[in-house]
């Protein structure tokens, strides 16, 4: 039987605050499925987590597992959830072996078995060498991945995980992702906070998007992508400002000039790209320009713009 987390009419209004941390939320989180949850800050991700856990009580509504409420029985919450919060674990005077271990222990595995688990873990995510490192002499990424170790070594029927891969390096970004995949296909509910689209399009099972406290999209990725834009952006520095001044822009590009730093930025549809590329090599050799850079557009402006689209949709 599929076990569900049903969050309805979810909300929380804190006191002295004009409006609501999350509002009339109504989502069902099953087994096997990963989630991941994306938005500004202050769209309503953390707060949310937090009720999960039973952190933070809701003002209304309820959150319900296996026939349990966790809006009221915090207790019961924090038995069935597994937590990774967004800041680091503190480790300080400690080592990453010993964090994880005492985790296991307060889990209930005796001293040989919270060793055992311990290394089991450390080893999966490639970090064992740094085993009997003291927390204050790891990076920001070691510190991220033994907070992560803390939360999986002995997963929870439910996994919520905000921000999970910060300061992670890439390769560990997919240990990561692909350790949550085989939790997810073990039955385990999970739940990720993160503002990196490309892996949810990659890792996740469904998409959701929050921004002022409620639920903007919610989409099966099996069945749905992602809509991500295909503008680019090209900053062009320039050597003297008058062939700034003095420069033709290709038409129906948008851009944005800044005279004191002698730089044009420019924002570039896939089928602009080309001709602009010729049009700033071209100025290069005229000795115009003294160095330019392409990318595309970055994946927190792509939900940026969803967002802004609801906010102006909320103003009418």
């Amino acid at each position: 039987m599929n076990k569900q987390l049903e969050l309805h009419s979810l909300s929380k209004k804190y006191k002295k605050a004009n409006h609501y941390a999350n509002e009339n939320i109504n989502l069902t989180f099953n087994q096997g499925e990963i989630s991941a949850i994306t938005g500004h800050n202050g769209a309503g991700k953390t707060t949310m987590l937090n009720q999960i856990i039973g952190i933070t009580k809701p003002t209304k509504g309820s959150i319900t597992f296996d026939g349990v409420s966790f809006a009221t029985d915090s207790k019961m919450a924090r038995e069935y959830v597994s937590m990774m919060p967004q800041l680091h674990a503190p480790l300080d005077g400690v080592t990453m072996a010993q964090s994880v271990e005492s985790i296991l222990k307060i889990r209930g595995l005796n001293q040989k078995e919270a060793k055992k688990e311990c290394n089991k873990i450390l080893e999966e995510l490639k970090i064992d060498e740094w085993k009997d490192t003291p927390g204050q002499k790891l990076s920001g990424g070691l510190r991220r991945l033994t907070s992560f170790a803390m939360a999986v070594a002995f997963p929870s029927p439910i996994i919520v995980l905000d921000e999970p891969t910060n300061d992670v390096d890439p390769i560990r970004r997919q240990i990561i992702w692909k350790h949550l995949k085989k939790l997810s296909n073990d039955g385990h509910i999970i739940i990720v906070v993160t503002h990196n689209i490309l892996e949810v399009e990659k890792y996740a099972d469904r998409y959701i998007l929050m921004n002022r406290g409620k639920v903007l999209e919610d989409k099966n990725l099996k069945e749905q992508s992602i809509e991500i834009s295909e503008r680019n952006h090209m900053v062009v520095n320039f050597i003297n400002l008058n062939d700034l001044k003095d420069v033709i822009i290709p038409n129906a590009i948008k851009t944005n000039m800044d005279n004191e730093e002698l730089v044009i930025a420019m924002e570039l549809t896939n089928d602009q790209v080309s001709d602009a590329i010729n049009w700033v090599m071209n100025l290069i050799r005229e000795r115009k320009v003294q160095n330019y850079k392409i990318s595309p557009k970055s994946l927190n402006e792509t939900y940026g713009e969803m967002i802004d689209g609801d906010d102006e949709n909320s103003r009418k």
